[in-house]
Formats: C-alpha cells, structure tokens, sequence
C-alpha cells in the first residue's frame, strides 16, 4: 500500500519531435517558442501545442553548449545567446536585427538573455578572457545600445541563469559551478548604473520560483540539503524541510538506493510546490508542513527499475534506483509541460 495518494494527471496535449526541446519559453496569449538540442530549428505553439511556424536560426548545440532561447514579454522580440554571439530577432524569426560577438564559452557554460518586464533593456552575459571576469551587460532594448556593464566571477567558470522577480525593478542571476557551487547576486539598474548584492543565504543551493503572492520563493538543495523557503524582498529563510521528512514511508518504490530531491521544486500555488525526484517522481507538498499531500501520476508516464550495473530489472531483491521518461519538468501558463525520453512535448492541467 502507498503512503501517498495518487493525484491521476490526464493528458491534456502532446507533440512529439525529433530532437528534445531544451528551451521552453512563454509568450504572450498562451503560445510557446522552443528550441532543440541537436537542431538548428526553432518552433512556435500555439496554446493547444499546435506548430504556428518553424524555423532554422543556426541555434544548435556545439560542444555542450546549447543555444538559449528567450523572448520579450510583449512577444516582439526573440534572443538566441549561442556559443559565440548573442543575436536578437525579431517576432517572427524572419530578421536579424542585432548581434554581439564574443569569445566561445565553454563546456557546459553560458546564459540566455533577460528582457525587462517593461521590454525596455535586456540583460546578458558575456564570457570573460584570460585572467579576466565574466561580464554583465545591460543593453537598449530599442536602440541595442550598451547601457551599462559590470565584472561578474572568475571566466569561464559559472553558468548564469536570470530569475524575475516580484519587484521590476529587481532580478536575481544564479552562478553555477558544476553540480557543486551556486551563488544568487540580486541585480538592479538605477541610473545607468548596476548594483549587485551576493545572497549569501543562499549559497549552494538551487533557485525554484516565487509562489504567486510575490512573497515567498523555494530552494532546492544539490544532494542531501533540505527543501528552503525564503521570504521577499528582504531574503530571510522562513521554513524548511529534511528530505528524509519528505520521503518517510514511501512504499511505491523498493530500492537499495533511497529517492531524493533532482535539484528541482518550485510552487504550483501559493499552498502547493511540486518536487521533481531522483526517480523521477512528481510529489505534491503542502506549504504548510513542506510534506507530500499525494504522487502526481501524468498519463503516459512510465517507470522503468534498474539493478547496480544498470541494466532494467524486474526483481525487487535487485532493484538499485528507478527512472522514469520524464526528461524535465515546468510550469508554463499556468500548465504542467513535460518532455520525454521519446523527445514528446506533453501537457497537463496543474495538479491542485
């Protein structure tokens, strides 16, 4: 018998691809731009995750390094930070209309633009040379005008990820260091100049999102850490909770290997957060307690057991760990999105 209740997930919509989507990226009326890992092709949905257009835009993955998709909140303007530039196009795809070059970032490294809430700036990276840091640039989002630049980390160490925030005036940019260090700076740009403030509180472990009232966001920890909760803006923790808490008295899942936290949690509400497992699991936690309110079962989804060396098996006595088909995990308007090992976009009504 399980401990938790299982939440049944409907399929709502599905499309299946060639390549996995590795950027999912909302816009406005509730369609979506991806692109792919191993395809020079972008693609525009509609809500109902029909293809309104596709297109090739020199986007494809080179030495780890994909290409990152973003979009301006009013749906104008498209930006693809690649290896070695950052090119801005317009809503269609069809022009080109800036471009920066810069030296190649490596392995594993990079950052996809931000665009400003008030589409006025965009926000970007770039990787440093030799003995030099990485830097912030802070560019016009009408005349493509450098507004302001600031020294980042050491070069060609972090990859950088843009979190907005409830204040628009504020954002958060992530560094991370392997699957080891992450450090979250608070950004803001007032008077053409960008002031920076390293969280420290939250050292090492992952950014989740903020719950809809703006007051709160989630952390998710690399390996053994907790579940954190801390409030906004003046980044205090206000609760937390242990994985072993989390994952007493699971019974669906017989392994020699415990489930754990894959770096992932964020609020589906202001009431409930959505943690995605090692297993690949989908958990329901409450706020309140931070403990599991029920499984998330999607349809379509599958698990597959697996013994020490790895190979499927159907013996429970040899079961090491689990995987299931599940690529990554989002909330986007207001839906679950999935990708899937058979390179599938599948959507799902949120899980409340």
């Amino acid at each position: 018998m399980s401990q938790f209740p299982h939440i049944n997930l409907p399929l709502k919509a599905k499309l299946t691809f060639t390549a996995n989507p590795v950027n999912v990226v909302p816009l406005p009326g509730g369609e979506i731009l991806m692109n792919f890992a191993s395809q020079p092709l972008i693609t525009k949905l509609n809500a109902n995750l029909e293809i309104v257009w596709e297109k090739i835009m020199q986007g494809q993955n080179a030495n780890y390094v994909s290409s990152k998709l973003s979009a301006s909140p009013d749906g104008c303007l498209i930006a693809i930070a690649g290896m070695t530039d950052m090119r801005i196009l317009n809503a269609d795809g069809t022009e080109l209309l800036h471009t920066v070059q810069h030296g190649s970032w490596g392995y594993f490294l990079g950052a996809a633009c931000y665009f400003s809430r008030d589409n006025k700036t965009i926000w970007y990276v770039l990787p440093g040379d030799e003995n030099e840091t990485d830097e912030l640039q802070v560019m016009d989002a009408h005349t493509f005008g450098i507004i302001a630049s600031y020294p980042l980390l050491e070069s060609q160490q972090h990859a950088y990820t843009f979190h907005a925030t409830p204040d628009d005036n504020l954002l958060l940019l992530e560094a991370s260091a392997g699957q080891e260090q992450s450090i979250l700076m608070q950004l803001q740009l007032n008077d053409g100049a960008i002031t920076m403030t390293e969280l420290s509180q939250c050292d090492d472990v992952i950014m989740g999102n903020f719950a809809p009232n703006g007051k709160e966001f989630v952390m998710a920890p690399h390996y053994e850490g907790p579940v954190e909760i801390f409030s906004f803006p003046d980044i205090a923790k206000v609760a937390e909770q242990d994985q072993e808490s989390i994952f007493a008295g699971s019974l669906d899942f017989p392994a020699a290997e415990p489930d754990n936290i894959n770096f992932t949690v964020y609020f589906l509400d202001d009431n409930n957060l959505l943690v995605v497992s090692q297993f690949g699991r989908l958990l329901l936690l409450d706020r309140a307690t931070l403990l599991v309110k029920g499984e998330v079962m999607p349809e379509g989804i599958v698990f597959t057991a697996y013994d020490m060396e790895g190979n499927p098996t159907t013996n429970r006595d040899e079961i090491y760990d689990y995987s299931s088909n599940v690529i990554s995990v989002m909330k986007v308007h207001d839906q679950l999105l999935l990708t899937t090992a058979e390179g599938e976009l599948r959507s799902y009504e949120l899980p409340l």
